[in-house]
């Protein structure tokens, strides 16, 4: 009978002793106090700066230190773009709690308590008030991400899209200098207004900080860069304003070109859209003729070139190609239209720099779909010596 109890007495020391254990161990969630405020005596709306308040939160509560504030709204922000609203006017006096809000299992850091008064608020000249938040286990050692400021979008990255000038307009091109940190690509007058730009490198790479697309009216319009073009390779598409002509678009490198095999820049376009209609504004400039598609000619043998022309409505009846920069010879041209049938015209003739073959007259009632043109540029000239290799456009006429 000893022993029983015995035993007994035992288990419920152990019992005892477990409890008392489990009383002194550190409660599953706490209430902290995060600020303590004093309401100015005329405020209609006071702001908190809760950032430095040290771990993360699950609840909230406002708690009366000193005389009487009345409330008309709390705004509770979080870090990120949460927060929590509580709308309910109500009074608040010394020793009393206002219910949890914003509670919530999620960890929260609190970055910014917004309270609006009532008129009688003003009166409360000597009221205070403080802020506690209900904190867990995994909150006391919680630590906040560092406040970000606001940044603008990341700059484009550079030399990751394979160049595809199918979609778009060869603007103009230059053969930058050697040993040069900056170069200018100038833009014909009126040669059309375009939504979106590209640049892109042949041969050569080129490692760009900068684009500045300067526009007829003084304007202008940066973009940073801050990559490595590699050859063939281009950039993004930056959107500039459709309704500006551009007159030039200047670079800046951070690293000067090469001495002996500088990079050429090549600008790509997108046409304003009506620009190209029939009746649109491109009919206004250049005596009617609209630029239509174009690509750079190369040195070495004759080049087979397919020259994607863009979208161009109900079509033209006419076509002329200009060439710049440097003379060509033109063996062949391709006229493609949208139902796959071809005008072959072979030209097998020298164009100056400078100078136009055409025009040539189109097929009534069908659309050019692409031009190929066989051509190379003349290696030995009497003028212009620099690297530059000629440009040939595709322009046309309703």
């Amino acid at each position: 009978m000893s022993q029983r109890f015995v035993h007994v007495l035992s288990m419920l020391v152990f019992v005892a002793a477990s409890c008392c254990g489990a009383a002194q161990a550190a409660p599953a969630e706490r209430w902290v106090r995060i600020a303590q405020h004093t309401v100015e005596a005329n405020a209609n709306e006071e702001t908190i700066d809760l950032a430095g308040a040290e771990g993360s939160y699950v609840g909230f509560q406002l708690r009366g230190r000193r005389g009487r504030v009345a409330i008309q709204q709390i705004v509770l922000k979080f870090q990120g773009d949460a927060k929590h609203e509580s709308p309910a006017p109500f009074q608040l006096r010394a020793g009393e709690r206002t219910r949890v809000f914003a509670r919530d299992d999620t960890e929260r850091f609190p970055e910014v308590l917004s309270l609006t008064y009532q008129e009688s608020a003003r009166n409360s000249r000597s009221a205070m008030l403080e802020l506690w938040g209900l904190q867990t286990r995994d909150g006391r050692n919680a630590v906040r991400l560092e406040q970000q400021m606001p940044v603008p979008p990341p700059p484009p990255r550079v030399g990751q899209l394979e160049l595809d000038a199918s979609k778009s307009i060869l603007i103009t091109a230059k053969t930058a200098a050697r040993e040069v940190t900056s170069e200018t690509l100038d833009v014909p007058d009126g040669i059309g207004r375009f939504t979106r730009l590209k640049l892109a490198t042949r041969a050569s790479e080129a490692e760009i900080e900068r684009v500045s697309v300067l526009f007829d009216d003084g304007s202008h319009k940066d973009f940073a860069v801050n990559g490595r073009l590699q050859p063939n390779s281009s950039t993004p598409w930056f959107d500039i304003d459709g309704s500006k002509f551009i007159k030039h678009v200047g670079l800046e490198l951070k690293e000067k070109t090469s001495l002996t095999a500088p990079a050429r820049f090549e600008l790509y376009g997108d046409l304003e859209e009506s620009w190209l209609k029939s009746g649109g504004d491109g009919a206004r400039f250049n005596d009617g003729w609209i630029l239509i598609g174009a690509q750079t000619a190369g040195f070495v043998g004759f080049d087979n070139d397919v020259i994607t022309l863009a979208d161009h409505g109900d079509g033209f009846s006419e076509l002329r190609v200009n060439v710049s920069g440097r003379a060509i010879t033109l063996n062949q041209l391709r006229i493609v239209y949208d139902n796959d049938e071809e005008d072959i015209v072979p030209v097998r003739s020298r164009i100056e720099a400078g100078d136009t073959y055409g025009p040539i007259t189109l097929r009534s009632g069908q659309k050019v779909r692409e031009v190929l043109a066989r051509y190379r540029s003349r290696v030995i000239e009497a003028t212009n010596q620099d690297d530059n290799s000629a440009l040939v456009q595709v322009w046309a006429k309703r």
